[in-house]
């Protein structure tokens, strides 16, 4: 099994190695995202069982009996993010595969990179109310804010991503026009 799997990343490694690399780190991405996604999914329901606890030592640091929805919320937030990230990093990984068999222009891969778009917009959505959560936590525990921060580069990525579905629409439109005609 071991043996095979060489093979098959050393035949793509020797096709294109950047394919082969933007391959591996989706691999890594998706597999990142599933376990985050997996960790805070079994966190969201763990903070509600342990709550009694949880509140008291959110209390000890200063925090309010509210505090513990806020790090319930930011928790949920971030478990949906996550799974968004896993999708994104999926449909990526199979447009890349795509290229690498020589078949990007079909209308498949714009509807993954229209969803990818949808993703990112969705991301930053959600990253509103988690930035706004995650900074209420952080001035109640006098800790410096570093969480999600909107960003107009992110809301870019999703305008580029709507254009390249289009994109590939159109090729995938024009090949099939070619294709008809040979």
């Amino acid at each position: 099994m071991i043996g095979s799997a060489r093979r098959v990343v050393k035949t793509m490694w020797n096709r294109d190695p950047l394919l082969a690399a933007a391959r591996l780190a989706l691999g890594a991405a998706m597999a990142t995202s599933a376990f985050l996604t997996a960790a805070f999914v079994i966190a969201t329901p763990s903070v509600l069982i342990m709550n009694e606890s949880v509140m008291a030592t959110l209390a000890d640091h200063g925090g309010p009996p509210e505090t513990i929805w806020a790090v319930i919320s930011v928790i949920a937030l971030s478990g949906v993010i996550c799974a968004l990230g896993f999708f994104f990093f999926r449909d990526l990984y199979r447009i890349v595969a795509s290229v690498e068999d020589g078949n990007p222009f079909v209308p498949v891969n714009a509807r993954r990179l229209q969803a990818m778009g949808w993703i990112s917009v969705a991301v930053h959505v959600l990253g509103i109310p988690l930035s706004m959560t995650s900074k209420w936590l952080d001035q109640i525990f006098n800790r410096p804010h570093g969480g999600f921060e909107f960003s107009y580069f992110g809301l870019l990525l999703a305008l580029v991503l709507f254009v390249l579905a289009r994109v590939f629409r159109e090729g995938a439109r024009l090949r099939e026009e070619v294709e008809g005609t040979v």
